[in-house]
């Protein structure tokens, strides 16, 4: 049965770089967060390269809990290696190791507390194959057909990885994208490079009773235009350039609104962050979670204040 939020949720998620390469490290660092902090979900924060590296990408990994894994080599470099690139086995590699990490966190934490794998969109896994943002857009734009065909690879890669997240005990997904900006697409390329593939997986978790929640990064996002995909919590930055008000979503939709927790205003200014909290519990189906993840710089304190202020 779908784990729906029956008081109001509240979690926080950073990275531990350092601590997220290798199954051990990462299932550690899960549960140690979680146990320090006691939130009511957990949202499994791998370093965002774990979409790539199966696919053949390399990255550096660094001693250093606040330095992120950069890229070293890339997979796609011109259109004609896409064709070459093989779907990798979802039980093997880092994938493999995400699912023994949520069997761990399953285990551990037993069967009530609700946790979420982070997964991108295909759009947002796509350039994390190539050299970055820059490199799709321009795959985008001189060969769409090339770029449908990777898409395509993705798509029916990561809808396997979701389903098998669920047989390992996952109850649903964390499902983020950065593309759906006005700063990067028209919402016509938007449709027909990130909805339609979005679409593929989605709907399959929904019939699955897979919980789902559409994280839409950035400022100037074509949320309004998404409140129609399937998901439960739609998790987003309430306070970034054209976001929607955080009371009109949820009055909209019926769901669920996960945000509000500013990852700056945490080290700056963590009494804003409560005090914005005044408003957002006006709102019944407010969640409270960060816009992005927060930062190593984030206090004991500063937490302590923010999780206090709403237990």
């Amino acid at each position: 049965m779908k784990k729906l939020p029956a008081q109001r949720w509240m979690s926080l998620w950073r990275h531990f770089y350092n601590r997220e390469e290798t199954e051990q490290q990462l299932t550690e660092s899960m549960i140690q967060w979680q146990e320090k902090w006691k939130w009511d979900f957990v949202k499994v924060n791998p370093p965002a390269c774990y979409h790539a590296l199966d696919w053949g990408a390399r990255y550096e990994f660094f001693d250093d809990e606040s330095r992120e894994p950069e890229l070293r080599e890339a997979v796609v470099l011109q259109e004609s290696d896409i064709d070459g690139i093989s779907r990798p086995d979802v039980q093997e590699g880092m994938l493999g190791t995400q699912l023994c990490v949520i069997r761990n966190l399953r285990t551990h934490f037993g069967p009530d507390l609700p946790i979420v794998e982070t997964v991108f969109s295909p759009i947002e896994i796509a350039h994390r194959l190539m050299t970055g943002r820059e490199a799709f857009s321009a795959l985008l734009r001189h060969s769409p057909e090339a770029a449908h065909r990777l898409l395509a690879k993705i798509t029916e890669t990561f809808k396997e990885f979701c389903l098998e997240c669920l047989t390992a005990g996952a109850d649903g997904v964390f499902f983020a994208t950065k593309w759906a900006t006005r700063d990067l697409l028209t919402w016509e390329q938007y449709e027909e490079f990130g909805r339609s593939y979005e679409m593929e997986i989605l709907p399959v978790l929904q019939n699955r009773d897979a919980l789902i929640i559409l994280h839409v990064c950035g400022e100037r996002t074509y949320l309004d235009r998404m409140l129609n995909y399937p998901a439960d919590i739609f998790s987003y930055d309430f306070f970034a350039d054209g976001a929607l008000p955080p009371s009109q979503v949820a009055e909209q939709t019926g769901k669920f609104v996960l945000g509000g927790i500013d990852p700056i205003r945490i080290v700056s200014n963590s009494d804003s962050v409560v005090e914005d909290f005044r408003d957002l519990a006006k709102i019944p189906k407010w969640l409270a979670g960060p816009s992005c993840v927060i930062t190593h710089q984030a206090t004991d304190e500063a937490i302590t204040k923010i999780s206090q202020a709403l237990h």
